[in-house]
């Protein structure tokens, strides 16, 4: 699941997969507002089959946190 989540960051936010570890934040390190994590989110959803909750964006601060989310 990382491995996916890294790459459509990585596309995202047009940079180096190798510089997205799980302790990647999405506000200090990616610079993400919310719009962009709601559509992250929404991609994800789609390409994995999972739906996340409506206050996820809250809850998740770095990739890992997602990872572990999308894999529950």
């Amino acid at each position: 699941m990382f491995e996916k989540i890294q790459k459509e960051l990585a596309e995202y936010f047009e940079l180096d997969p190798a510089t997205i570890t799980r302790d990647t934040t999405f506000a200090d390190d990616l610079k993400a507002d919310s719009l962009a994590l709601m559509e992250l989110m929404f991609n994800l959803e789609s390409e994995t089959g999972k739906t996340l909750d409506d206050d996820v964006i809250e809850k998740v601060k770095t990739v890992g946190d997602l990872c572990d989310m999308l894999e529950k």
